[in-house]
């Protein structure tokens, strides 16, 4: 009796076929840069909701309050950032105080990657990042806030 030897060109296909289908099902709407973009779009104005991707400098958000919204300040656009550097024990009202504080010149490099500096929407959240970074510190008095 004959044995059929298999693996044709036809049977190469049919594998490669499904395992592309297989593939594409898998990464069916994952590869999209305008959803991702979309999910960037973190900072929201509170006046006309215009939306801001997370990466906006302040300076650009003061530009949009100062030229969209001349009779508002800064708190009636934009919910404030606190910065935490509990290394120094410190929290800062604003990114630019806390780059100003921190020594930063190039602030598109960021904060110091080993300082554990990390951005919050209270205060109270910010001092209470330093109190459980810090095993020394337990108390909000210890803590100095820079506005």
């Amino acid at each position: 009796s004959k044995t059929k030897m298999g693996g044709g060109n036809a049977q190469k296909s049919a594998v490669a076929r499904a395992r592309n289908l297989a593939l594409a099902q898998k990464n069916a709407g994952g590869n999209s840069q305008l959803a991702d973009k979309g999910k960037a779009m973190t900072i929201k104005c509170k006046i006309c909701m215009q939306p801001f991707m997370c990466t906006q400098s302040e300076q650009d958000l003061m530009n949009h309050v100062t030229g969209k919204h001349v009779k508002n300040t800064w708190e009636d656009c934009f919910d404030p950032v606190y910065v935490a550097a509990p290394q120094i024990a410190t929290v800062y009202k604003s990114k630019v105080k806390a780059y100003e504080g921190l020594g930063v010149t190039d602030q598109k490099k960021g904060y110091p990657k080993d300082a554990q500096i990390e951005e919050f929407g209270s205060r109270e959240e910010a001092e209470d990042y330093i109190i459980e970074t810090v095993d020394y510190i337990n108390d909000k008095e210890s803590i100095t806030y820079v506005e």
